[in-house]
């Protein structure tokens, strides 16, 4: 096992009725809050209503940002910067899915910079200082309410990046999974997988690890049995628990620290396709994760497959490691498409030429690819990879 630091600093508030808390979380702060949301998912669930009866009560000034995209543009962050300035606030509650989570927390530190916020994405400011940010996530997916990164793309430049900070991680996590119930069943899948995502991306890899690899399988397990139910079944509020303890576990790498290979090449290769295309993260998840264990599936990394559909899927042993790890990567786009996920590229209106664009202009971007299980290191293999989701 490799060494590793660990530190998640995050307050979590779980369960039902945990906006309780929130009074006396801004107020360790002060009176002035800026309430960043997603208007629909917020409103739809009555989470806005609970929000303003809190500070409302309390005589706790607040002005309201809503309107970030599904992939927040550095743009809007800028505009949500301007605004924050304007009032002056002590701290940000941001409620939403992760796209407007990480929204708020690059207004949080944009704030302190008297430039773009883009600055600090192509490297030219660091991050110094953050206002504090309590998150109310109403989607189970990215765990953006416990995590260090704040992604936000650039339609200008085709990126999309996640920049990663400790000082990013907001300082309170309010999760109420009975404010996921109207999640619509297209965005609970995108979550699930991202949730999934976020595990087997290095559990995929050279080590063997035994205490990682069952969180890292328990958690993938979680998501397909809960997945089903709650696609059935959308107030299911155990299994909207699950998720949404799930996606805060996997995206702390609980599954993950240690590894030799401690990398996201499916979420690499996602963020690319958004920055050029701008689909729904999830979706792009699906497709690129099943591309991507297509290309890693050899007969030298067969094993590393034959155990995850052993563990996670729940397959018995085929003929070679080989074919029980084809039949892993069967599993999982069977489980996408029972979802109703994208499987392949053509169903986001994506093409072999645009992939080809994407080879030539993104392989210099492709950090650590050289030392992914199956490294990327040409154009020749980038579009390999994409090409096997055509």
């Amino acid at each position: 096992m490799d060494n590793f630091d660990f530190h998640l600093s995050t307050r979590i508030h779980f369960g039902k009725g945990s906006t309780a808390c929130l009074k006396e979380e801004v107020l360790q702060y002060g009176k002035k809050v800026f309430f960043v949301y997603d208007a629909g998912p917020v409103k739809g669930s009555g989470l806005y209503d609970q929000v303003v009866k809190v500070l409302t009560d309390n005589g706790i000034a607040f002005t309201e940002f809503t309107g970030v995209e599904p992939n927040p543009r550095h743009t809007t962050v800028n505009r949500g910067v301007a605004a924050l300035r304007e009032f002056g606030a002590d701290c940000i509650v941001a409620a939403g899915g992760g796209s407007t989570l990480d929204c708020a927390k690059a207004i949080s530190f944009g704030v302190y910079h008297d430039g773009d916020v883009w600055d600090f994405y192509c490297g030219k400011v660091q991050i110094q200082k953050t206002m504090p940010v309590i998150a109310i996530p109403t989607l189970a997916a990215a765990g953006a309410e416990v995590s260090f990164s704040a992604v936000v793309s650039n339609l200008e430049t085709k990126q999309k990046i996640g920049l990663r900070n400790p000082k990013n991680r907001p300082v309170c996590a309010i999760l109420d999974p009975t404010f996921t119930f109207s999640v619509p069943k297209y965005h609970t899948a995108c979550g699930v997988v991202d949730i999934m995502s976020h595990t087997y991306e290095s559990y995929i890899g050279p080590d063997n690890l035994v205490l990682q690899d069952g969180i890292a399988e328990a958690i993938q397990r979680a998501c397909i049995e809960s997945g089903r139910k709650v696609m059935a079944d959308p107030c299911d509020y155990d299994a909207r628990a699950a998720l949404l303890w799930a996606s805060d576990l996997s995206i702390s790498a609980l599954g993950s620290l240690g590894r030799s290979c401690f990398t996201a090449p499916v979420h690499t290769m996602e963020h690319i396709l958004s920055a050029y295309y701008d689909i729904v993260h999830g979706a792009g998840i699906a497709i690129v994760s099943l591309a991507w264990f297509k290309y890693c599936l050899t007969p030298e990394n067969a094993p590393i497959f034959a155990k995850w559909g052993r563990n996670v899927w729940g397959l018995k042993d085929a003929a070679t490691d080989y074919d029980t790890g084809l039949a892993a990567i069967a599993a999982f786009e069977d489980f996408c498409k029972e979802l109703g996920l994208p499987t392949r590229l053509g169903d986001v209106n994506i093409t072999r030429e645009n992939i080809q664009e994407i080879a030539d202009n993104e392989i210099g971007r492709l950090a650590g690819a050289n030392t992914w299980l199956r490294p990327i290191t040409t154009r020749e293999q980038l579009f390999e990879v994409y090409a096997l989701a055509l």
